[in-house]
């Protein structure tokens, strides 16, 4: 059992850390009359409504073609099985309506065009199963054409991930950075099938072209840039009015002719006018654009002051 006393002393500290919390959970506001704001060189513009696609970092991994060359022969030879079983099954069920001899061979003929056929199927939906539904939707002339590009190093198939799924619909180009060796664009043919475990990311497969496809070897893996999707509505903060204090990025937003909050600023994607951000701004509200590290001064002494006041 805890001493009363010290029972006490402990209420008195956690009830002094909620305390702490709800402050600095709240906006902080300061009171600055029209010439104080001139003094401090106070100024202030508007937030002007914008949108941004989505975009997301990941990672471009390019895979091996070399399965998928021998899935598709693997097809292409039962396709021609199931063709010629399924002729042999016609013929013999032919034959056996002019001879009733023919009875049990006509029965082994149907059983094996549809053990032919069986397996055809099969290897079918492993196609959609293992590469996703843009290379299971492929005739066979196409995915044939396709692999003929990948031996020849004339195109290469990447995945894309990106963290918890972000970019799963970018429909853009995606841009992958190869260092050294320049940039690859590719086009995002469809979603794989398996996901990602360290992203936890379901993934994109893509298709590059070009001079580029040639330098992509199996296994390489590169930072990407996916783009497109749904645009997202938000604000651009001016990068003069971002502030940053004690790991956290913050802007005095004017909520009235001599009132300034300091609100902090929760995520963004930077850009060269600042900073975009979808959630905690509205279009039309000032923000100071300059002068906000005099706000921050000026705010930390009307705390200092309050705290002497107090303990007075």
């Amino acid at each position: 059992m805890i001493p009363a006393p010290r029972y006490r002393a402990l209420l008195a500290a956690l009830a002094c850390m909620t305390a702490g919390a709800a402050a600095a959970a709240e906006p902080s506001a300061l009171e600055l009359d029209a010439a104080a704001q001139h003094r401090l060189g106070v100024a202030v513009s508007p937030l002007a409504a914008a949108t941004r696609s989505a975009r997301a970092d990941g990672l471009a991994r390019v895979l091996d073609a070399g399965p998928l060359a021998v899935l598709d022969a693997d097809i292409a030879a039962a396709s021609a099985a199931a063709s010629a079983s399924r002729a042999e099954a016609d013929r013999t069920r032919a034959l056996h309506a002019a001879d009733a001899a023919m009875s049990a061979k006509a029965m082994e003929a149907a059983a094996q065009a549809r053990a032919d056929a069986a397996k055809l199927t099969l290897l079918r939906r492993r196609l959609d199963l293992e590469w996703g539904p843009a290379i299971g939707r492929l005739s066979d002339a196409r995915r044939g054409a396709l692999i003929g590009d990948l031996a020849a190093g004339r195109a290469a198939l990447v995945r894309i991930d990106s963290a918890r799924g972000e970019g799963q619909g970018a429909s853009g180009p995606v841009e992958i950075d190869l260092g050294p060796l320049g940039r690859a664009t590719a086009v995002v043919l469809g979603p794989a099938r398996a996901a990602e475990a360290r992203l936890q990311s379901p993934g994109v497969i893509g298709k590059v072209t070009g001079p580029q496809a040639s330098r992509l070897a199996a296994g390489l893996t590169a930072p990407a840039r996916l783009s497109g999707g749904k645009a997202a509505g938000g604000v651009m903060l001016p990068r003069g009015a971002l502030l940053r204090a004690e790991g956290t990025v913050f802007v005095y937003v004017r909520t009235a002719p001599t009132r300034f909050e300091r609100r902090v600023v929760e995520g963004g994607t930077p850009d060269p006018a600042g900073l975009f951000v979808t959630s905690g701004f509205r279009p039309g509200e000032a923000v100071a654009v300059s002068g906000g590290a005099a706000l921050l001064t000026a705010e930390h002494k009307a705390a200092d002051k309050a705290a002497e006041k107090g303990a007075d």
